[in-house]
C-alpha cells in the first residue's frame, strides 16, 4: 500500500513540475521583445523593411505602388519565366507555401484564372492575381482587385511586383 502512495506522490510531482505557466510565457515574451528592440537600435531592420516596401513609381505617365525584387518559380505555382510578365499585381504575401497556394486556388475560383505563386529570396511567397505587359494593364488590375469585395488586404497590398530579371 505504501508503494501505491509513493508512486502516486511521484507522479503528482512529475506532472506538476513541468507545467508551463503564464509567468513563463510572459518572461519569454519580454526576452524576445528586448532582443527585437536591441536589434532595431541601429535601425538596420527598419532600413531593410523600408527598402523592401513598395514605392510610388511613375511608368509611362501612370503612378503605381511598385516593388522590384528577384523571384523564383515553384512547382505547381502556375508561373514560369516565359509566362510571367513585367508588371504583376500582388494580392498576398506568405511565409508558408500552403497558405499561398490556398489563396491562389481561391483567386482562380473567383475568376482570376491566371493567378500564380512565386517565391522570394527570403523564403516567402507572393500570390499574383494578374500578370501584365504594360503599366496601364497593371493599373486596371489594381483597380479590379481593389473593387473586388471578396478580397481583403492589409497595407501595402495590393501593389505591383516587377521581377528583377524583367526590370531592365
Amino acid at each position: 500500500m505504501k508503494k501505491i502512495y509513493l508512486a502516486a506522490a511521484i507522479a503528482a510531482i512529475a506532472f506538476t513540475g513541468c507545467k508551463t505557466t503564464e509567468a513563463n510565457y510572459r518572461a519569454a515574451y519580454e526576452i524576445a521583445k528586448q532582443k527585437q528592440e536591441n536589434a532595431d537600435e541601429d535601425g538596420s531592420t527598419a532600413k531593410l523593411q523600408q527598402f523592401a516596401a513598395p514605392k510610388e513609381t511613375v511608368v509611362d505617365g501612370i503612378t503605381l505602388m511598385m516593388h522590384t525584387e528577384p523571384i523564383g518559380f515553384i512547382a505547381d505555382g502556375g508561373a514560369t519565366r516565359e509566362t510571367l510578365q513585367k508588371y504583376n499585381v500582388v494580392v498576398g504575401r506568405f511565409r508558408q507555401l500552403f497558405n499561398a497556394k490556398q489563396m491562389k486556388a481561391r483567386l482562380i475560383a473567383a475568376g482570376y484564372e491566371n493567378a500564380c505563386v512565386v517565391s522570394t529570396r527570403d523564403a516567402g511567397y507572393y500570390v499574383i492575381a494578374q500578370s501584365c505587359a504594360t503599366a496601364a494593364e497593371a493599373a486596371k488590375g489594381i483597380e479590379r482587385v481593389t473593387a473586388d469585395n471578396s478580397l481583403s488586404f492589409r497595407a501595402p497590398l495590393p501593389y505591383v511586383l516587377r521581377p528583377a530579371h524583367l526590370a531592365r
